[in-house]
């Protein structure tokens, strides 16, 4: 009689929770930010974030994964950037330059003392191709104002 109590008790039956086949004892059983690809992982991957192109996302991309409840029933799920719409003031180009900015974005640029030093000190892949473009504007404006006092 104690054998079969053992043989259909729920730890043995379907084992302990977190245990069994599939389960890796490494991974919690929430998703978390270790969980998902960080934007080098996903970069080198080649997934292109083609929203980014168009705005300052400071290199955050869409992530993918799952969304786990206690039930561990796994949901697919992604992970949006906070993208805002702003005007951003450029000494340089002495003009608002709007576009879609991410928040940490906007904190770097606060950070760095305003849009042309965050654009400066900036690596290419934070930046994309509308930062790129943007800081050869402003490379460009800069240039121009050195030969004319010049």
């Amino acid at each position: 009689m104690l054998a079969s109590l053992v043989r259909w008790s729920r730890t043995t039956y379907r084992g302990a929770r977190g245990s069994g086949a599939g389960r890796s004892g490494k991974t919690d059983a929430r998703s978390s930010q270790a969980s998902r690809p960080t934007d080098v992982v996903a970069a080198h991957a080649g997934r292109t974030f083609k929203r980014a192109q168009r705005g300052l996302y400071d290199g955050r991309i869409l992530q993918y994964g799952n969304s786990i409840p206690n039930s561990r029933h796994k949901t697919g799920r992604r992970w949006v950037p906070n993208i805002q719409r702003k005007a951003l003031w450029s000494e340089t180009l002495q003009e608002w330059v709007r576009t879609r900015v991410a928040t940490s974005a906007m904190r770097s640029i606060e950070k760095h003392g305003g849009l042309d030093q965050y654009l400066a000190r900036t690596k290419d892949t934070h930046l994309g191709d509308f930062g790129r473009s943007l800081r050869e504007r402003v490379a460009r404006a800069l240039r121009e104002k050195r030969l004319a006092s010049s």
